[in-house]
């Protein structure tokens, strides 16, 4: 972190988590707050966001890192 940076607050997006039978939620991918709306910026941390993407979206993100990672290491998994 520079000189530069020290006063520039952090950008993060708004993680979508979708409902049936309740409001949407929104979690700050900066702190993992959730609220109930998405405004311009988190009111826990105070990070800019540009924008929204939708929970399941976020897992399958992760579930292909994850498979990266076990092809990088050479695990296999079980098929049931």
């Amino acid at each position: 972190m520079g000189l530069f940076n020290l006063f520039s607050k952090p950008e993060g997006h708004w993680i979508k988590s979708a409902h049936i039978c309740a409001k949407d939620d929104y979690e700050c991918s900066v702190c993992g707050r959730s609220f109930k709306s998405a405004p311009l910026e988190c009111p826990r941390c105070g990070a800019k966001m540009r924008g929204t993407i939708n929970d399941w979206e976020v897992r399958m993100r992760r579930e292909a890192l994850e498979e990266d990672l076990d092809e990088y290491e050479g695990i296999e998994d079980a098929d049931y």
